[in-house]
């Protein structure tokens, strides 16, 4: 019996072609859009990572925020002016208008005898604090020591705000950007001086709102300046909250990563919370007391 010999068909070849090329079409596609996505997914990472990095900077300014108080001086201060009082419970003529007690200031080892037998007078820093809903500069100790044995101070003056800044892209023309102030050197006008850097790009929203003793709400102004009211005058908020939103386009579609925080500030070094604070609730107890033990203002 003779064996046939066949192959195949045309038609099965091209049958099989035909799934063949759809197969590799498919797997083409498919690893196509994987790679879209996978880019997609790792410029969504660093751009999170952007905007992650630069709100713990900020973090990190305000939650070190310093605060500059002689406490020495201040205690020093308040003992010399007790002292006077009770000296002029003892004698009434102590308290007549234009008398100056001459022993005021004037103990051993006090803070106005250091001042005398300094050969320059001690000038004492100011150290402010002054942000609204935009703005905000401040001086922190968040000042890293980057070279070994660098002559440089423990704290920087620092200042954030949102200002026009041209991107790094060529085709990404100008937008709104994060600006870092800093400056070394701390004067009077922190709001001034240093050099800027840009944190963050495409940036839509930068708020500050601020919390501290004396207010009941966050408020959108905090100055330590003579400008500040009797809440905020010579002190530091206790917590900083920051809103931030960028929005970056990406295949004609408008993304936005938004964070907001409350940081708190470390050491807001303020009258009431330190050993002045102490001192003069102290020195009213006594006073009290003093007061309760001597009816009708006389003496035992």
């Amino acid at each position: 019996m003779k064996k046939l010999n066949r192959g195949f068909t045309l038609i099965e070849m091209m049958i099989t072609i035909s799934i063949l090329s759809v197969m590799i079409i498919l797997v083409a596609q498919s690893i196509q859009q994987s790679i879209k996505m996978k880019t997609k997914v790792t410029t969504q990472i660093d751009e999170v990572s952007h905007l992650r990095d630069a709100v713990r900077l900020i973090q990190k300014d305000i939650n070190m925020a310093y605060h500059y108080r002689d406490v020495e001086k201040e205690i020093a201060d308040l003992l010399a002016k007790k002292s006077n009082q009770n000296q002029g419970q003892l004698n009434p003529g102590l308290n007549q208008p234009g008398f100056v007690n001459p022993n005021m200031g004037q103990q051993p080892g006090g803070f106005q005898q250091q001042q005398q037998n300094r050969e320059v007078p001690r000038k004492d820093p100011e150290t402010q604090f002054i942000g609204n809903a935009e703005t905000l500069n401040f001086v922190t100790m968040n000042n890293a020591r980057t070279v070994r044995n660098t002559q440089q101070a423990d704290f920087i003056e620092v200042g954030y705000e949102l200002k026009e800044c041209k991107s790094l892209d060529p085709n990404g023309g100008t937008s709104k950007c994060v600006w870092r102030r800093s400056s070394p050197w701390v004067d009077l006008d922190v709001t001034k001086g240093g050099t800027e850097t840009v944190l963050l790009e495409n940036v839509t929203e930068f708020k500050f709102r601020y919390m501290g003793k004396g207010k009941q709400d966050w408020v959108t102004d905090w100055r330590t300046d003579q400008a500040g009211d009797g809440a905020t005058k010579g002190k530091f908020p206790q917590a900083v909250e920051l809103s931030v939103t960028v929005t970056k386009k990406t295949g004609g579609k408008d993304r936005k990563y938004s964070m907001q925080v409350i940081v708190p500030i470390h050491f807001t070094n303020n009258p009431d919370d330190s050993a002045t604070g102490q001192a003069q609730q102290q020195g009213q107890q006594q006073q009290g007391q003093q007061q309760q033990q001597r009816p009708n203002g006389g003496f035992q």
